[in-house]
């Protein structure tokens, strides 16, 4: 359950910061500013794309974890379904021979 959250939350944060890129970043500023102001602003967006970059980092590798566990469990289900069918199926044969 913990790993379905924290994918649901990582891959909704992304989406947020992908709707919210113009408002928080705003627009590029003129050169005419000087080159502090333009490597402020480059700094700013380095940094929103390093934390859009986990956020989608960090969904795809709990969708991958969550997968994985998934894929054991259901091999786990398949194995006790195959033992209760064999049991069955030869349960049934027994009780037709006598």
């Amino acid at each position: 359950m913990f790993l379905k959250v924290l994918t649901t939350t990582f891959f909704l944060f992304g989406i947020l910061l992908l709707v919210a890129w113009p408002f928080v970043i705003g627009p590029q500023p003129d050169a005419e500013l000087g080159k502090n102001v333009l490597a402020d602003y480059a700094v700013k967006m380095a940094f929103y794309i390093l934390v859009l970059s986990v956020a989608w980092m960090g969904a795809a590798v709990c969708a991958w974890l969550l997968t994985r566990k998934l894929r054991k469990e259901l091999a786990g289900r398949r194995t006790e379904n195959m033992r209760g069918l064999v049991e069955g199926t030869l349960k049934d044969h027994g009780r037709k021979q006598k």
